[in-house]
């Protein structure tokens, strides 16, 4: 069992995400979403919002916004859905 992480952009700013993305030395698939499926399907409130989806489809976590610390909170959810 694992996951897959992608980034989903709602804004078509392609060069501006792309020079993020390299600043940031990120790795993960980056979608862009400019007519709003996503937001709509999942009733994003605003941005940043990352989910953890499970593999039935459905939502299992979900953070709206970002705090500092989040990413020890996200790395524990993960683990405790792999079940590690």
């Amino acid at each position: 069992m694992g996951f897959a992480v992608i980034a989903i952009d709602v804004r078509d700013d392609r060069p501006n995400t792309r020079t993020f993305y390299e600043e940031g030395g990120f790795e993960i698939p980056n979608v862009f979403d400019t007519r709003n499926v996503s937001v709509s399907s999942y009733r994003v409130a605003g941005t940043p919002t990352t989910f953890l989806v499970d593999s039935g489809g459905r939502i299992v976590w979900r953070r709206y916004g970002y705090l500092a610390g989040e990413e020890v909170r996200l790395r524990q959810k993960v683990e405790d859905l792999l079940g590690r």
